[in-house]
């Protein structure tokens, strides 16, 4: 039987803000219960209970980066070789599993507990059970928002995205100003490649909060996919407007540019992604290709280097690194690299490339 007095200190008992976390979850009062989990985590650090109330807290607040970081603090392995965690019943997702199902347990009829439990499940990666928790709280109480959205964010997870866009639009007919059911219900969408329908939650996130980077960014993605890379550019400048440490947002842009035939934004777009985030392989790759086809040689040698420097299983990049080479009459080299991009290559129609690249060289096995 596990103990929950195990981090009692003067100020207050375990079994004392225990109790109170309780009553805040059968209440479903999250805002109070993210404050209780604070207060005692600047008490006792290292209890793993009220990293969960953060977490749970912070989910429902909509501050998903400080969910992460205590996700992150609460799983992270023990320091060098000390004990802590070691014994079964310190795993800290033994601890939070027991406690969230114990208050399931003693309150089987409330919607507040079995969501908690299913949101202890889900940080745990019990994705199945976290499934049956918000079941059963939707079964207890049908209006709530967060359970369906939680419901669908579960199924999402597990890949069943039609059943996971029913939950999200079940969540936005009860909470519509809520920006986040919308844009994971858009991201729904966009995963089936139901474009416009994604297109439009993420318009009407924008409505309801112009100032959301994550929102112009998605709908930048559909827009590219549709091809309309006028607006999905202006999509994207406003991101990085937002947003501007993103490197993802000035990778995207860069390539909605790249395809509008406008290399020197391009360009400009993709050394600014290089210098948010100097390992994104992606981005020196692409700027390589754009030297290469403008005979920017000695640029477009630099750019592939760096790219295989941090991505060397990438067959893009060696192929246009072996182009380079080949540029430059080092023919050994050359032939050496497309060999190698052609046996990692996945795409038929790329080796396909490739391979007419090396019969031109002269080698003819492939």
């Amino acid at each position: 039987m596990l103990r929950f007095e195990l981090y009692a200190t003067p100020r207050m008992k375990n079994a004392d803000y225990h109790h109170q976390a309780r009553d805040l979850i059968l209440e479903k009062k999250w805002g109070p219960l993210l404050d209780v989990g604070r207060a005692r985590v600047q008490a006792v650090p290292e209890d793993p209970i009220a990293r969960l109330l953060i977490i749970a807290g912070s989910l429902f607040k909509g501050d998903y980066r400080e969910a992460h970081e205590q996700h992150d603090r609460l799983f992270a392995p023990p320091a060098g070789d000390s004990p802590a965690m070691q014994d079964e019943q310190q795993d800290p997702r033994t601890v939070l599993r027991a406690f969230a199902e114990q208050i399931a347990n003693e309150h089987p009829e409330s919607a507040g507990a079995r969501l908690f439990f299913g949101i202890t499940l889900t940080q745990i990666g019990d994705l199945e059970g976290a499934l049956r928790e918000y079941k059963d709280s939707t079964r207890l109480d049908s209006g709530d928002a967060h359970t369906r959205y939680f419901h669908g964010q579960a199924l999402h997870a597990l890949d069943r995205v039609d059943m996971a866009i029913r939950e999200y639009r079940e969540a936005v007919k009860l909470a519509p100003q809520d920006i986040r059911m919308r844009l994971n219900l858009g991201s729904a969408y966009y995963e089936q490649g139901i474009l416009e329908s994604a297109i439009a939650q993420y318009r009407e996130a924008i409505k309801l909060n112009p100032s959301e980077p994550f929102a112009h960014y998605n709908l930048g993605v559909a827009l590219a996919d549709q091809g309309r890379f006028a607006p999905a550019i202006a999509a994207y400048k406003e991101s990085a407007r937002l947003n501007p440490q993103d490197a993802l947002v000035h990778y995207a842009l860069a390539g909605a540019y790249e395809t509008s035939s406008r290399p020197n934004d391009a360009i400009a777009e993709y050394e600014t992604a290089i210098r948010l985030a100097p390992a994104l392989a992606a981005a020196h790759s692409k700027l390589g290709w754009i030297y290469y086809r403008y005979n920017k040689v000695p640029q477009a040698l630099d750019a592939f280097e760096k790219a295989i420097q941090h991505d060397p299983e990438d067959a893009q990049s060696l192929h246009g690194l072996g182009l380079a080479k080949l540029m430059m009459r080092k023919e050994d080299e050359a032939v050496a690299l497309l060999k190698q991009a052609y046996a990692k290559e996945e795409r038929e129609d790329k080796k396909r490339i490739i391979r007419g690249v090396l019969v031109k060289a002269g080698v003819f096995e492939y």
